[in-house]
């Protein structure tokens, strides 16, 4: 819940207002803007040094505010500077007011907001406990990502249940701010009665880059093996088939793609959870109200003037996060640089470095070059209308088609003088659903269809399944959608036959785009013009 989505401005206190009204002063406060985050004396130092702009002020509590890159001084608008990377000013507006006489406590702040802050807390206290009691199966969890909106989610899920042995989850991307692992153990360090664990990828990300390519804001692979895959580890051995309740800092406001999130939300990715988010509806202001007035520690990230703490090399990054890394991550920020470069040169840029300080490797929808390593040639077989022959870009074994088959159904091998020979049979209804036969050694292999109902639909379903064979880079994402643990890593991919329920879920395409990471990757590359390319 938020309150609305104005903000007022308290003169005599020199503090924003969630309502109208000062509770501090009793004043009525002037209407302002829709969203303000407070800023911080290593912040102003910083952009004094940039624009060669002297600031009348420290930080927040000298009244120094801002609200996108406008800094607000005592209420009114000081000066705009550019959000292109290097900070420079672009406007400056007339604003006579001298520097403060008193400064600002977070007790003021509080004072002047207490009936706001305190409804905003009750709220989402209600919820959590609500949700709580509504699934008494589950078992509750933080998720903990060391970002500002995942602490003040920690504090309200820790006041609901009056405990701080709710298990909090860090799923490690392996590319986080030097600042965020820094404030995740300093965070436990401090709160040693809170149960953490902590989970991170067995594969290094620019490994995966160079087998995926680089994520965009189109194919954020990134996600679900980095940060996704990771957690869902974690929850699938935690309470078993009841599942966990995950409460986590995701809000609307944050971006366009979260404006219709609904406040619960059973995850696709990790079927095992249901995410839950009491701070949904709050804004910015609403976050750093809450915790500069509870005193919360929060990452030194946010100090330095990073709006987001996410991952390093994030393509969804600003401009202006982008530069504050190099100056504040240099080795890191030089390592992603030079890496983006060579993949420039690979796929043919003829401005690597354009391509690369432009983000116009952000904007990419796939595969850059070559042709798609999930691509087959299908051929129909004039043996029969339901047969089709495949030639695949390399040869595969037979034991690496039975485990991507598996999750079809019960598979029976059938005598074969030439190769192998496997019936796939609907392992509920005891329906022959399809043969593959293939020669080990060789890259073909022949589908024989034996249905007329859903045929089209299972044909899909099993190209698929070749395709994912031949793309596969053993990251694990599909490992978090399987309600019963069957897929496993380890080091192939193996599907334990007694697990799995044949659900479907793994060759479905509602839960991973493409039903693989990588196969979504590689979809998405150019289309060849051979009709018989599927």
């Amino acid at each position: 819940m938020s309150l609305n989505n104005n903000l007022w401005w308290c003169k005599n206190c020199g503090v924003p207002l969630l309502k109208q009204k000062c509770e501090n002063c009793g004043s009525i406060g002037k209407k302002i803007c829709s969203d303000l985050k407070p800023m911080f004396k290593e912040e102003c130092e910083f952009l004094e040094k940039e624009t060669n702009k002297e600031l009348p002020g420290k930080n927040w509590k000298d009244r120094l505010w801002m609200r996108y890159k406008t800094i607000w001084f005592n209420g009114k608008r000081l000066l705009r500077f550019s959000a292109n990377g290097k900070p420079t000013v672009i406007k400056e507006y007339l604003n006579r007011d001298s520097s403060p006489k008193h400064c600002i406590t977070p007790k003021i702040l509080y004072k002047a907001n207490k009936s706001a802050l305190d409804e905003l807390e009750k709220e989402a206290i209600s919820f959590i406990k609500e949700i709580i009691k509504s699934y008494p199966e589950r078992k509750p969890i933080v998720s903990f990502s060391g970002g500002k909106d995942s602490t003040v989610v920690s504090s309200l899920v820790r006041k609901a249940l009056e405990t701080d042995g709710i298990l909090h989850i860090f799923g490690n991307t392996t590319i986080e701010y030097p600042d965020t692992l820094n404030y995740i153990k300093k965070f436990f360090g401090n709160n040693i009665r809170i149960p953490f664990q902590e989970n991170s990828s067995s594969h290094t990300f620019l490994e995966m880059c160079k087998l995926i390519e680089p994520p965009s804001r189109i194919n954020a692979w990134c996600c679900s093996v980095f940060k996704g895959t990771p957690i869902a580890t974690v929850v699938n051995r935690i309470n078993g088939n009841r599942g966990v309740i995950s409460f986590e800092g995701i809000r609307k406001s944050e971006s366009t793609r979260r404006m219709n999130r609904q406040r619960i939300y059973f995850n696709k990715k990790i079927v095992h959870q249901l995410s839950a988010y009491p701070i949904l509806e709050w804004r910015e202001i609403d976050v750093w109200l809450y915790i500069l007035s509870m005193g919360l520690d929060f990452n030194d990230a946010y100090n330095k003037g990073f709006n987001r703490v996410g991952c390093l090399y994030c393509p969804n990054n600003t401009p202006y996060n982008e530069y504050l890394i190099k100056i504040y991550c240099p080795e890191q920020s030089k390592k992603w640089y030079n890496f983006l470069v060579q993949y420039a040169k690979k796929i043919g840029k003829g401005d690597p470095q354009e391509y690369v300080e432009s983000g116009a490797w952000k904007m990419r929808v796939g595969k850059s070059i070559g042709k798609s390593a999930a691509y087959i040639d299908k051929k129909p077989c004039t043996d029969g209308e339901n047969i089709n022959n495949y030639t695949l870009p390399k040869s595969f074994r037979s034991e690496d088609f039975l485990e991507r088959f598996k999750p079809f159904g019960k598979i029976i091998k059938i005598k074969d003088p030439i190769g192998y020979s496997y019936l796939v049979k609907d392992q509920h209804k005891g329906i022959p659903l399809f043969i593959f036969q293939g020669v080990d050694g060789f890259n073909r292999l022949r589908i024989s269809l034996l249905v007329n109902s859903g045929r089209k639909r299972l044909l899909s379903a099993v190209e698929r399944a070749i395709r994912r064979l031949q793309v596969c880079i053993l990251c694990g994402a599909c490992t978090g959608i399987c309600p019963t643990g069957a897929i496993k890593i380890n080091p192939h991919f193996k599907i334990k036959t007694n697990n799995c329920i044949h659900c479907g879920k793994c060759s479905s395409t509602k839960f991973i785009k493409f039903s693989c990471v990588s196969l979504n990757s590689q979809q998405q590359s150019r289309r060849f013009s051979n009709v018989n390319r599927v």
